[in-house]
C-alpha cells in the first residue's frame, strides 16, 4: 500500500523545515554582514552593489529559464532511476551548461553593462566577476533541485550554509583586510560558489553519470521559455525601482533604499518563505475536504496575526536597529522600512488567495497578473520617484503588490470560494498601526531606551489580542495547552541537563 497523504504531508513538513530552516540561516548572517558593508562602503557603493545583484538576476531569468523548476518537472516524469539520472545529468551538462556558456559570452560586454546601468565604464571588472558568479549560478540550482527532489534535505542544507559561510568569511578578509570593497565582495561570492558548484556538481555526477539526452534538454527549454515573460514582469516589480532612484535621484540613494529595503523584508524571509514550504502542500491535501474554505481562512487569520507581529517589531525598532548597526550616512534608511513591511504583508496574501488558480492549474492568470502589474510598476515608478525619490519607490511597492493581491483574490475567486474573516483580520491591521502610531511619539534622546520602550509597546498587540475578545475561548484553550505542552519540554531537557546528582 502506498504512504497515506498525512504521512507524505509530514515528511514535505520535516523537510520544509529543514529548507525554511537554510532560508532563515542564510538570510540572518546575511543580515550581520550590514554592519561591516556599511563601515567599509558608502551609500553610494552600496547602490553600486546592488544594481549589480539586480542586473545579474534579470539576465539569470531570461538565460536560466527557471532551471530549477525544469529539471524538477522532468525528473518526475519517470520512475526509472537510470531515466531519472539521464534527467539530472541532461541538466547539468545540456540545460545549464548551455545557460553557463551564454553568461561567459556576455563577459565581453561588461564595459557596456556598466556605462548603461552605471553610466560608467570603470566598473567594467565588476560586471565581469558577476556575470562569472552569474554563470556557476546556472548549474547550483539543478544541484539543488536533485536533492529536494530525492528529499536529501540535510545535503542540501550542507551545501547552503557552506556557501554561506564561506561567502560570509571571504567577505571579511576581501572587505576587511585586504580593502577591496564592492569588488571584493563580488570576488568573494564568486569564490564561494565556485567551490560549493564544483563539490556539488562531482559528487552528483558520480551519481548519475555523464549523459545528455538532447531531446530532453530541448523539453526542459521549452518548459521555461514561457515562463520568461511572467518572470521578468514580477521582477521588475521587486527590483526596478533601485534603477529609477539611480537615476532620478542619485546612487546613494539607491543604497538607502536598498538597506531600508532588506530590512523590510525581512517578514517576508522569517515568517512567510518558512510558512509556505509547511502549509503549500498541506493545503493541497486539504482541499477536497469539507469545510476546507472555513479551515483556509481560519489559517489565514492566524498568519496574518504572526507576520503583523514582527512586522510591527520590526517596524518600530527599525530606527534603532539601523543606527546601532551600520554608520550615520546609512541612518535615513529606516524611514521606508514600515512601508516596505506593509507592502511584504500584503504581498504575502496571494499565496494564500491564490489556491483556485493552482487546483486548477491556470497559471495563465498568474502570468496576466504580473504583466499588468509590472506595467503598472514601471508607471508608478516613472510619476512617483522623480518627485519623492525613495518615499516614491516605497509607495509605487504598495500600490503594485496591493494590486497583485487583489487581481490574484478575483480570478483565483473564480474556480475556488476564498472566505476571509476580514473583521479579525482588519481588527489586526489596525492594532498593529495603531501600536506603530504611538511609538512614533518615542524619544527619549538614548537609542536603547528608545528600543526598550518601543518593544515594550510593540509587545503590546499580543496582550491586546489576547485581553480582548479576539480569540474566542476554544482558542485560548488551545493556546494554554500548546504553551504548558512546551514548557513541560523545556523542564524536561533542563532536568535531563542537569545529570544524576548525590
Amino acid at each position: 500500500m502506498g504512504t497515506s497523504v498525512k504521512g507524505e504531508v509530514k515528511l514535505l513538513a520535516r523537510h520544509g523545515s529543514i529548507y525554511g530552516l537554510a532560508n532563515v540561516m542564510d538570510r540572518f548572517i546575511s543580515f550581520l554582514m550590514i554592519p561591516i558593508y556599511t563601515r567599509y562602503l558608502t551609500p553610494s557603493d552600496y547602490g553600486v552593489l546592488e544594481l549589480i545583484y539586480m542586473t545579474s538576476n534579470l539576465i539569470a531569468m531570461v538565460i536560466g529559464m527557471r532551471i530549477e523548476a525544469a529539471v524538477s518537472r522532468f525528473y518526475f516524469d519517470y520512475d526509472d532511476e537510470i531515466k531519472r539520472n539521464k534527467v539530472v545529468s541532461s541538466g547539468f551538462l545540456g540545460y545549464g551548461g548551455l545557460a553557463a556558456l551564454l553568461v561567459i559570452g556576455l563577459v565581453p560586454f561588461s564595459s557596456l553593462f556598466a556605462r548603461l546601468v552605471l553610466d560608467s565604464t570603470d566598473f567594467a571588472s565588476y560586471f565581469s566577476v558577476a556575470l562569472l558568479t552569474l554563470a556557476v549560478g546556472m548549474i547550483t540550482p539543478i544541484g539543488n533541485a536533485y536533492f529536494r527532489a530525492r528529499m536529501e534535505s540535510k545535503t542540501f542544507l550542507f551545501y547552503r550554509l557552506t556557501s554561506t559561510v564561506l561567502t560570509l568569511g571571504l567577505n571579511i578578509y576581501f572587505v576587511v583586510v585586504v580593502e577591496w570593497g564592492v569588488y571584493g565582495i563580488l570576488v568573494s561570492t564568486l569564490l564561494a560558489q565556485s567551490i560549493v558548484c564544483a563539490a556539488m556538481t562531482a559528487q552528483i555526477l558520480r551519481r548519475v553519470g555523464l549523459r545528455v539526452d538532447w531531446r530532453v534538454v530541448w523539453e526542459m527549454i521549452k518548459f521555461g521559455l514561457p515562463l520568461i515573460p511572467s518572470n521578468i514582469s514580477a521582477y521588475v516589480v521587486h527590483a526596478s525601482d533601485r534603477y529609477f532612484i539611480k537615476e532620478y535621484v542619485d546612487l546613494g540613494a539607491a543604497g538607502l533604499y536598498s538597506l531600508g529595503y532588506k530590512i523590510g523584508g525581512l517578514v517576508n524571509q522569517f515568517v512567510t518563505a518558512p510558512f509556505n514550504l509547511v502549509w503549500t502542500p498541506r493545503r493541497f491535501e486539504t482541499f477536497s475536504q469539507e469545510e476546507s474554505e472555513r479551515l483556509y481562512a481560519r489559517i489565514f487569520t492566524y498568519f496574518v496575526t504572526t507576520a503583523l507581529f514582527m512586522g510591527l517589531m520590526i517596524s518600530v525598532l527599525s530606527k534603532e536597529i539601523i543606527k546601532v548597526m551600520a554608520t550615520e550616512p546609512f541612518w535615513p534608511a529606516y524611514k521606508v522600512v514600515p512601508i516596505i513591511v506593509l507592502a511584504y504583508t500584503i504581498f504575502s496574501f496571494h499565496y494564500h488567495f491564490n489556491i483556485g488558480i493552482m487546483m486548477e492549474k491556470k497559471t495563465k492568470y498568474l502570468a496576466y497578473v504580473n504583466v499588468s502589474n509590472g506595467i503598472l510598476n514601471l508607471a508608478l515608478n516613472f510619476a512617483l520617484i522623480p518627485i519623492w525619490g525613495i518615499w516614491g519607490a516605497a509607495i509605487a511597492t504598495v500600490i503594485c503588490f496591493l494590486f497583485k493581491v487583489a487581481m490574484t483574490y478575483y480570478y483565483s475567486n473564480r474556480f475556488f470560494p476564498i472566505q476571509v474573516e476580514w473583521v479579525r483580520v482588519l481588527t489586526l491591521f489596525g492594532t498593529a498601526i495603531g501600536l506603530y502610531l504611538v511609538t512614533l511619539l518615542v524619544d527619549t534622546g538614548s537609542i536603547y531606551l528608545d528600543g526598550a520602550i518601543k518593544a515594550l509597546i510593540g509587545l503590546c498587540y499580543v496582550v491586546i489580542l489576547w485581553v480582548t475578545p479576539f480569540f474566542n475561548s476554544e482558542e485560548k484553550k488551545t493556546l494554554r495547552k500548546m504553551i504548558k505542552k512546551r514548557k513541560l519540554e523545556v523542564d524536561m531537557v533542563a532536568e535531563q541537563g542537569k545529570g544524576p546528582t548525590g
